[in-house]
């Protein structure tokens, strides 16, 4: 205890006086880059006492900072050659994770904001340039740090899947942002094939972007996202990274989604003769870029894909696993889009069946809820694809489709209890004279949802429970019958004395004696059978 205290009390000393240091070094960097273009056009030189305070500041905290800090590290490395468990600790890899992954969680969306700027011509952006520059010299060091001793374990692995898998996550909001609402892959696209005219069209205060800096903004977020997807790859817990690679595999599908139905949505409108322009795709304020959710969707599959492969050539996974998996995301995204646009069909069918007022249909609201049952209905094929894989290897394939059924039947109760809730409150608040505002249209919408989720409990609790997904087995009642030893009757309840359905591989046994259906006696009688009958 101690001796965890005295360690403790030498990385948070360390630490703090390592981001001591580098927080001095930004403030300094700040006051020089002020010198520079990055101030901008508005802003004047900073004065030379500024300067001179800047580097007195620096100065100071570089001294004291430098001499306790090199006194601690020496005793942190002495503690480290007294006792090498120590390099496997919790308090050192929680330190050197928290810090790293702060700091480049914080640094790379600073850099790519100020590449951002710069290609907008902005002002003002020594300040975020400098603290962008001090998070990731101060994470370059602690990584330095950390590869200095050999893999973690235990808690300390623990920390360090955290620090990877959480930080991954920010990488990943921040391309999302910079593909969809910064627009940085739109504008490139507009800057490289139509000069910028796009991007200032109908509009009277824009001006055209920098395709270096863009290119620069894409690439810097983009590869850091790429770089921590590939040390992710590295760990070895399957069940991580199935579940935070299987959780982003489905956000990519969902984007891509996205901009199958915009598309689909401007081809139906140019087929009834309302097409849309290019500036509404790629302009300043295109409400219809399908561009950047497709190649963005795009990219996060390819990505997480290949992520969840690399568990296949490592041996954590056999590839039918991973084909089922891959195929059980795709088909409960593509599920879910096909019956949100199944759900909108039957609110707008509902609103030309019982109108409110001057509140009708228009011709979007049918095209955008056609454009995501195109869009989903591959789902239903994929659907009897992984049924029919399933009859053929069940063992094999379990996992997949218990969490492929399970998860489109959780949607089908969450949306139709939501429904039925907001159909009823709707109506009793009506009945009793305290209307809400637009009543009409919330109780339609919520009848709408409750028939979708009650069509999706239909369709997929009886599949649950025929294949147990409740009890922990999901061994068909069909295959069960298959498994009967010949001479005994696969009915538990007929003429035959009643007796229990018995299996007919030894593999089969020792499953139903694990999952408790059978006693250790029958279990020892059956694999008598078996092996009498083998020989």
């Amino acid at each position: 205890m101690a001796r965890s205290l005295y360690r403790f009390y030498l990385y948070a000393v360390t630490t703090a006086l390592l981001i001591f240091a580098v927080s001095a070094f930004g403030s300094l960097l700040s006051t020089c880059l002020e010198f520079t273009s990055l101030r901008g056009s508005y802003q004047s030189i900073p004065p030379q006492a500024q300067l001179v305070q800047a580097l007195s500041y620096a100065g100071v905290a570089f001294l004291i900072a430098g001499v306790l800090g090199a006194l601690h590290y020496w005793l942190l490395r002495r503690d480290l050659q007294q006792e090498p468990q120590a390099a496997n600790s919790a308090i050192r890899s929680f330190f050197l994770n928290t810090t790293e992954g702060i700091s480049v969680a914080f640094g790379v969306p600073l850099l790519a904001t100020t590449f951002s700027g710069l290609a907008t011509a902005s002002s003002g952006l020594t300040s975020l340039c400098a603290a962008a520059l001090a998070f990731l010299l101060l994470a370059c060091l602690v990584h330095l740090e950390r590869r200095r001793t050999g893999e973690p374990t235990g808690l300390a692995l623990v920390f360090q899947r955290i620090h990877i898998f959480s930080v991954q996550l920010v990488l990943l909001l921040m391309v999302i942002v910079f593909f969809i609402l910064v627009s940085t892959i739109k504008n490139i696209i507009d800057n490289v094939f139509f000069g910028g005219a796009l991007h200032c069209a109908g509009s009277s205060f824009c001006q055209p972007m920098n395709t270096f800096w863009l290119l620069l903004t894409l690439l810097w977020v983009v590869g850091s996202w790429i770089f921590y997807c590939w040390t992710a790859c590295q760990d070895r817990s399957l069940v991580t990274r199935l579940i935070f690679h299987s959780l982003e595999l489905a956000f990519g599908m969902a984007f891509l989604l996205r901009g199958c139905s915009l598309a689909i949505v401007l081809l139906l409108r140019l087929g009834y003769g309302n097409p849309v322009g290019l500036p509404e795709v790629l302009g300043y304020q295109g409400s219809n870029d399908f561009v950047s959710s497709l190649l963005l969707g795009m990219l996060l599959v390819i990505i997480y894909a290949w992520s969840l492969h690399w568990s296949v050539r490592q041996g954590l996974m056999r590839f039918e696993v991973f084909r089922m998996t891959i195929l059980a995301i795709v088909g409960a995204v593509m599920a879910a889009a096909f019956w949100w646009g199944v759900g909108g069909l039957l609110n707008n069918t509902l609103k030309l069946l019982f109108p409110t007022g001057s509140v009708g249909v228009d011709q979007q609201a049918w095209f955008d809820s056609w454009s995501l049952v195109l869009c989903g209905s591959c789902y239903i094929p994929m659907d009897w694809y992984i049924r029919k894989v399933y009859k053929h290897d069940g063992e094999l394939v379990a996992g997949p489709r218990r969490g492929y059924v399970l998860t489109l039947m959780g949607v089908g109760v969450l949306t139709g209890a939501i429904g039925l809730a907001v159909a009823l409150y709707t109506g009793i608040t009506a009945w009793f004279g305290s209307a809400v505002a637009d009543w009409q249209l919330a109780a339609q919408g919520g009848l709408s949802a409750f028939l979708v989720g009650a069509v999706l409990v239909g369709i997929y609790l009886p599949i649950a429970r025929r294949y147990h997904l409740f009890q922990g087995s999901e061994v068909p009642r069909e295959e069960k019958a298959a498994t009967v030893v010949p001479g005994h009757s696969a009915d538990p309840d007929s003429e035959m004395g009643h007796e229990e359905p018995q299996e007919a591989t030894i593999e089969a046994v020792l499953d139903a004696l694990l999952a408790n259906q059978i006693s250790r006696d029958q279990a020892a009688t059956r694999l008598h059978k078996l092996i009498h009958t083998e020989v």
